[in-house]
C-alpha cells in the first residue's frame, strides 16, 4: 500500500521538477521553434513556448518514477500518446478528423489495458463509453487551454477533487496519481500564471486530459464513483457543452475553432484577466465539490446530484447568454 507521507512527497518532487524543467521549456521554445504566435484566434501579443507539456510531464514522471512507477502500461502509453499527438498538432496542425480518429484510437488503447468503468457492463459499451470519454476530455481540456493560467489551474481542482475522491474510497493508486499530476501542473502553473512565459500547448492540454481521464475511469467502479468523477470535470465539460450549442446554433462547424468560449465572452463583458480566472475557477471548484460530495451517495442520491448540478450550471450559463456569440 501507497502511504500518504510517500504520496505527499511524490507530489512535492512533481511541484518542483515541474516548476524546473519549465525554464528548459521556456529556453527551448524559440531554438526548436516551438513558439506560439499572436494570430486571429490568439489574445497574447507576442511568441510563447508551447512546450508546458514538457515541464508536465517531467513533473508527473519524476513522481511516478519515485513510486516504482505504479501506472498500467495501457495507461501510460495512453497518456503518452496523447500528449505526442498533441506536440504533433501543435507543430503540424493534425486534420481534425485524423486527429479524432487518434484520440478514440487512444481511448481503446487504454480499454484493452483494462482501464475501463465497473459500473457499466463489461465488453463493447464499456469500451466505447471509454475511448469517446476519453476522446470528449482531450478536446475539452484543450479548449480551456486558451487564457492564461485557466486549464492548468483547472486541471489542478480537478487532480484535487478525484485524489479525495480516492482517497475516501480507499484507492490508493488513483489517489496518488492525482495528487502527482496537481504538483506537477502547480509547478507548470508558475510559468503560466498572466503573463504567460509558458504555453501548456496541445502536447500539455491532452497529457492532462489524459491523465485525469485515467483517474475517473479507475474511480467509475460504482455509479456514484463514475458520475462523481465525471463531475470533477467541471468547466471543461461545460465548456464543451456549450460550444457544441453554440456552434450548432449558429450553423458553424463543429471543428471551427472561435473566440466565443465562456472564457472569451467573460472578457468580452469587460472583467478583467484576473476575474475571469477567479469566476471560471470558482464555478469549476463549485462543480467538483458536488462530485466529491455526490461520491459519498448512494447511486440515486448520486444522480441526483450530479444531474442537477450540471442541468443548473448549463441552464445558468445559456440563459445568461453564453451559447450565443459563434459569428
Amino acid at each position: 500500500m501507497i502511504g500518504s507521507v510517500s504520496a505527499g512527497l511524490a507530489s512535492s518532487v512533481a511541484l518542483l521538477v515541474g516548476a524546473g524543467v519549465g525554464f528548459a521549456a521556456r529556453a527551448l521554445g524559440p531554438r526548436l521553434g516551438a513558439m506560439d504566435h499572436p494570430g486571429e484566434l490568439k489574445t497574447h501579443g507576442q511568441p510563447v513556448s508551447f512546450l508546458g507539456g514538457i515541464a508536465v510531464t517531467g513533473g508527473l514522471a519524476t513522481g511516478l518514477a519515485l513510486l516504482g512507477w505504479p501506472l498500467p502500461w495501457a495507461a501510460s502509453a495512453a497518456i503518452g500518446g496523447a500528449a505526442l499527438l498533441g506536440l504533433a498538432d501543435d507543430y503540424l496542425d493534425v486534420p481534425p478528423w485524423l486527429r479524432l480518429g487518434l484520440q478514440l484510437g487512444l481511448g481503446l488503447l487504454l480499454a484493452a489495458g483494462g482501464s475501463t468503468a465497473g459500473a457499466l457492463p463489461e465488453g463493447a459499451i464499456a469500451w466505447i463509453v471509454g475511448a469517446v470519454a476519453f476522446a470528449a476530455a482531450l478536446n475539452a481540456v484543450n479548449m480551456v487551454d486558451g487564457l492564461d493560467g485557466l486549464a492548468a489551474g483547472t486541471a489542478t481542482i480537478s487532480a484535487l477533487g478525484l485524489a479525495l475522491i480516492a482517497a475516501r474510497a480507499g484507492h490508493d493508486g488513483p489517489m496518488v496519481l492525482a495528487l502527482i499530476t496537481a504538483g506537477a501542473t502547480s509547478g507548470f502553473l508558475a510559468h503560466n500564471l498572466p503573463p504567460a512565459r509558458l504555453f501548456l500547448g496541445d502536447n500539455g492540454a491532452y497529457l492532462l486530459a489524459g491523465t485525469l481521464s485515467v483517474i475517473a475511469l479507475s474511480e467509475g467502479r460504482s455509479w456514484a464513483g463514475l458520475l462523481a468523477a465525471a463531475t470533477c470535470f467541471g468547466l471543461f465539460g461545460l465548456d464543451l457543452v456549450l460550444a457544441i450549442l453554440r456552434r450548432v446554433s449558429g450553423r458553424a462547424k463543429l471543428t471551427q475553432g472561435d473566440r466565443w468560449h465562456l472564457y472569451d465572452q467573460l472578457r468580452h463583458r469587460g472583467i478583467s484577466h484576473r476575474r475571469t480566472l477567479a469566476v471560471c475557477w470558482a464555478l469549476h471548484a463549485a462543480m467538483v465539490a458536488a462530485g466529491v460530495q455526490a461520491a459519498e451517495l448512494p447511486a440515486g442520491w448520486a444522480i441526483a446530484t450530479v444531474a442537477g448540478a450540471w442541468m443548473v450550471s448549463i441552464a445558468w450559463l445559456a440563459w445568461s447568454g453564453f451559447v450565443g456569440g459563434a459569428e
